[in-house]
């Protein structure tokens, strides 16, 4: 069974989060020259275990992780597909326990090797209190995943009433922002977790590029890691419109409204990264527009690109990294403002050509 576990739940995962992690991977070996990688390497882990700031930063980013891990498998343990997990349930508790932690301990394997090189230096620095902790935080999570996902399926069939508090103010919701609305009430976590890694690789790149701060392309490429994060979140919002609100194409809306409603979704979703991006460029409003421009294109190209690809996961993640690429090189030799400039008018006009004729809903059923 754990083999099987971990060839559906933990590979889809690693397939799903590849952007994701491929800024990880970026931020952590492909900011320094080769020459520099081992002492940089040898900096970011000093700082998270000879400071309690440092420490803190590292147990709340684990935190997000494993939440984002936890949110997953709930997510794939209600779909259909993965039916036959409950047939785990049959098992002895402790044998339930042991299967999720194992399954756990693979999803968090990026944790687990900077857990031992955390461990490692603490050692050698005689640094024991924060070789202690580092080793109870991360057991701790790992018990706690295990412990939720036992419960979630050993009794998720046990359905608990929910008494709705009604103030009798009722607030007429536009059309616009359904889509938002479907994310705070059905979706938090992954709104929450989305949100909370944008802000992390945000800072992590400013903090990086610290020395050259007035530079717009740093805020540039701090915004490129934030709206990577939001891959999921674009793919998520695209199944709700095609689920419940696919009736629109026969209704008398021109497509221009409805791609100034994506716009306008994808402005308000980005409004906590306007406001980084904005304290970032020290109001400067050249950099601010750019970025405000990038941060739309962006978005609006990934929901291209789902349009374009059928919502397949795999090539999807595969065009994300092709955008990742092209982007860095465009901000890197100054081509920012005309890089997004094209990309939104690109996209804008293949949704005003050809989001009509691809029948989405079709398709995924």
């Amino acid at each position: 069974m754990l083999k099987l576990l971990v060839n559906t739940l933990a590979k889809s995962f690693y397939q799903q989060h590849a952007g994701f992690f491929l800024v990880g991977i970026y931020i952590l070996f492909g900011v320094v020259e080769p020459s520099q990688l081992m002492g940089y390497q040898k900096a970011l882990l000093l700082s998270g275990i000879t400071s309690p700031v440092g420490m803190a930063i590292v147990f709340t980013s684990w935190f997000l992780y494993s939440l984002k891990v936890l949110f997953f498998v709930r997510q794939k343990l209600a779909e259909a597909q993965y039916s036959y997990v409950r047939e785990t349930a049959a098992l002895h508790v402790n044998m339930q326990l042991k299967l999720w932690l194992k399954l756990f301990l693979v999803m968090l394997l990026p944790i687990g090797v900077y857990v031992v090189l955390l461990i490692v230096l603490s050692f050698k620095y005689h640094l024991f209190w924060s070789a202690l902790s580092i080793v109870f935080v991360f057991t701790l999570l790992c018990v706690i995943l295990s412990w939720l996902t036992f419960r979630s399926v050993t009794f998720g069939f046990l359905k608990r009433e929910r008494r709705s508090l009604s103030t009798g103010i009722q607030v007429k919701r536009p059309y616009f922002s359904w889509p938002i609305f479907h994310l705070l009430n059905e979706q938090p976590l992954m709104l929450l977790m989305c949100k909370g890694l944008s802000f992390i690789f945000f800072k992590g790149m400013l903090w990086m590029f610290a020395d050259a701060d007035t530079d717009e392309r740093v805020v540039l490429v701090g915004l490129l890691a934030s709206v990577l994060c939001h891959a999921v979140l674009i793919y998520s919002l695209l199944k709700f419109e095609i689920s419940y609100l696919n009736f629109v194409k026969s209704m008398p809306v021109p497509v221009f409204k409805r791609v100034f409603n994506w716009l306008l979704i994808f402005a308000i979703i980005l409004i906590p990264e306007w406001i980084f991006a904005m304290m970032a460029s020290h109001s400067m409003l050249y950099t601010f527009f750019t970025a405000f421009l990038f941060g739309l294109a962006s978005l609006h190209l990934m929901l291209t690109i789902l349009n374009i690809v059928k919502l397949d996961m795999d090539r999807y993640l595969k065009y994300l990294l092709f955008f990742f690429f092209i982007a860095m090189w465009a901000i890197l030799v100054h081509y920012g403002l005309l890089f997004s400039v094209l990309l939104l008018v690109s996209c804008s006009f293949y949704y005003l050509q050809f989001f009509n004729k691809t029948d989405l809903k079709a398709i995924t059923e």
